[in-house]
């Protein structure tokens, strides 16, 4: 996996995979700074820098279109931008999910199959989930879905706030309602099961989890407005 990207490193790398796909070649400094309203080529080379830097392109120096894109793997192509969008708790529900889409991911398409459209990154907080390998600061690929089995890691938002546990739904009996339980999954006994009736909803499956180490998140190049 390559380093994160910000919202506006993004949008540059888009610009140029976009340029690429129609006219079947690369753009130049001057086709990017106009595509993307920098003021300047500086600008742009900063930024080509940076992608260059984090593995997301090469130049070959000595040609007018250089740019050369790439993907983890060394080839470009197999991976799509994943949003994102908040820390979520895995200590307790004291963690609010903001939806602030201002980082990215570049995640190998093989994971998230065909459902791009509904899968976001979420860091983890906390350390009750270190048994199912979250820990603090990892990244989270979450499916959105409403519909979770028995054994399910899921996103579960109780009133206005995220956590991340095991699912299980127990039945009731005796006329009584079924409960749901969200299980922490650490040998830490502090950390007590969340038993729930109804009054939560789950915000999505758990598809994969990212550690930590490969985040790299950094913006050192002087932001216009676009």
């Amino acid at each position: 996996m390559n380093k994160i990207l910000t919202y506006k490193q993004q949008k540059v790398l888009g610009a140029i995979r976009d340029y690429v796909e129609r006219q079947g070649e690369s753009p130049t400094l001057a086709d990017l700074r106009a595509r993307l309203g920098f003021s300047s080529s500086r600008t742009v080379t900063q930024y080509l820098d940076i992608l260059e830097e984090k593995g997301y392109l090469v130049r070959r120096h000595g040609f007018k279109r250089n740019i050369e894109l790439l993907n983890a793997d060394g080839a470009w192509g197999s991976t799509i931008s994943v949003p994102i969008i908040a820390s979520v708790g895995c200590d307790d529900l004291s963690v609010f999910a903001a939806e602030e889409r201002t980082e990215f991911l570049e995640v190998d398409k093989k994971i998230v199959e065909e459902d791009s459209g509904g899968i976001v990154a979420v860091r983890a907080v906390g350390d009750s989930m270190t048994d199912a390998g979250i820990n603090p600061g990892d990244y989270v690929l979450i499916r959105f879905t409403d519909h979770a089995e028995n054994g399910d890691r899921v996103a579960a938002i109780v009133g206005d706030m995220v956590t991340v546990k095991r699912f299980e739904r127990v039945p009731g009996g005796n006329g009584q309602p079924g409960m749901v339980v969200l299980w922490p999954e650490s040998k830490n006994p502090k950390y007590k099961p969340i038993v729930l009736r109804e009054d939560f909803k789950i915000a999505g499956k758990v598809l994969c989890v990212i550690p930590a180490m490969h985040s790299d998140i950094s913006e050192i190049v002087p932001l216009e407005r676009w």
